[in-house]
């Protein structure tokens, strides 16, 4: 809930997304993290959606935070299951994609 008070306090638009839910509800993570948050914040559940949304939504001048990964190389699931990630390469795929249409 901290991260939540703090994104909704410090930035201009907030995205929450799923990260390493493990075994717990990432729906009820994401409503944890936007309660104490006094705006409603954008909740994008597919992490690569998120990133390619808040990258979209960027104008010149602006910087977009992605946190909670971190160099983590996986995103972790229920009953163990690990799907290899990395945010930064992610980030740059997108950046990628959004040049090419802007082209």
């Amino acid at each position: 809930p901290v991260m939540g008070k703090i994104a909704d306090e410090n930035c201009d638009e907030v995205i929450l997304t799923d990260e390493d839910p493990y075994d717990e509800d990432p729906y009820a993570i994401v409503k944890m993290v936007a309660k104490d948050m006094k705006r409603t914040p954008g909740v994008i559940m597919d992490r690569r959606e998120a990133i390619r949304g808040a990258l979209a939504r960027a104008k010149s001048g602006d910087a977009v935070l992605i946190t909670g990964k971190g160099t983590d190389p996986n995103i972790c699931g229920p009953r163990g299951t690990k799907t290899p990630w990395s945010d930064a390469d992610i980030v740059r795929e997108e950046l990628e994609k959004l040049k090419a249409k802007t082209v």
